[in-house]
């Protein structure tokens, strides 16, 4: 499973954040790879992806734990945040046929 966790926040906001990014406990052995990028996204400021890949059949505690790990920041009224499951497109195309 791959999941695509992404935060808007205001730019005036971005080291504060910064700040409690570093304090994020290390993730579960289940997490296979966590990448972080992000793109200025206009008048909402900073557009931040958490892209997290998960070992097979863990989503689901991946899920929970991911979100426990984050909650400090998704908690924080100026942060929006959205949670996307991505597919492969080897996946998707399973899917088609």
């Amino acid at each position: 499973m791959i999941l695509n966790i992404i935060l808007w926040y205001p730019s005036s906001k971005a080291k504060e954040l910064l700040k409690e990014i570093t304090k994020l406990p290390k993730p579960p052995a289940y997490v296979k790879k966590w990448q972080f990028l992000q793109t200025a996204e206009g008048k909402k400021g900073i557009k931040h992806y958490n892209i997290i890949y998960i070992e097979k059949g863990k989503g689901d505690d991946a899920i929970i734990e991911v979100s426990k790990m984050l909650w400090p920041i998704l908690d924080k009224e100026y942060v929006e945040a959205k949670v996307e499951v991505l597919t492969s497109a080897r996946d998707a195309l399973k899917i088609l046929s």
